[in-house]
């Protein structure tokens, strides 16, 4: 009698195939998962800002356009780009940080050794322009999934968190 232990060849290609399909199906999905999980970092940072404008507003009775100022300084090395909503932002020349796309007049970008640069508009020379006195935008600025569409996250003074642009379902 012969030994027939084991898989034939038919089995395990049968085996392959399903393995290969699963994979299809899971990969991009737990992809998905991954962006928007990264999306948190967005919520989180505008958050914080949300938060350290109101603590600046309590005491000055006017919100500042200068993370400084207020007292904000996120760590960590960021995916996404976070400043203060203005027309016409033009990234500066001697910027070597993440390109801030949208309309932003300062932003900070900030790396995994915790330092925090702020960067002002080409058109403001002096300083960084402010918000009014009673009302500020912030934006944060990413690409999240390494294509040519950045996400991107507003909030405002009344806490009015939304998204403008979805870079996972474009």
């Amino acid at each position: 009698m012969r030994n027939e232990k084991g898989f034939s060849l038919i089995e395990l290609m049968i085996v392959v195939a399903i393995i290969g399909i699963l994979a299809a199906i899971a990969i991009p999905n737990f992809q998905k998962y991954q962006a928007k999980s990264r999306q948190s970092e967005a919520k989180g940072i505008l958050s914080g800002i949300y938060t350290a404008e109101k603590a600046f507003y309590a005491e000055w009775v006017a919100y500042s356009g200068d993370f400084g100022h207020i007292g904000f300084s996120p760590e960590g090395d960021l995916r996404y780009t976070s400043g203060f909503s203005a027309q016409g932002f033009v990234v500066p020349p001697n910027y070597s940080g993440p390109t801030a796309t949208g309309d932003l007049n300062s932003f900070a970008h900030c790396t995994n050794q915790g330092t925090c640069t702020n960067v002002q508009t080409a058109a403001d020379t002096t300083g960084f322009s402010a918000p009014t006195a009673t009302t500020f935008t912030a934006i944060a600025n990413g690409d999240i999934d390494g294509d040519a569409t950045v996400d991107q996250w507003k909030i405002n003074q009344i806490k009015a968190l939304r998204m403008n642009i979805d870079d996972i379902n474009l």
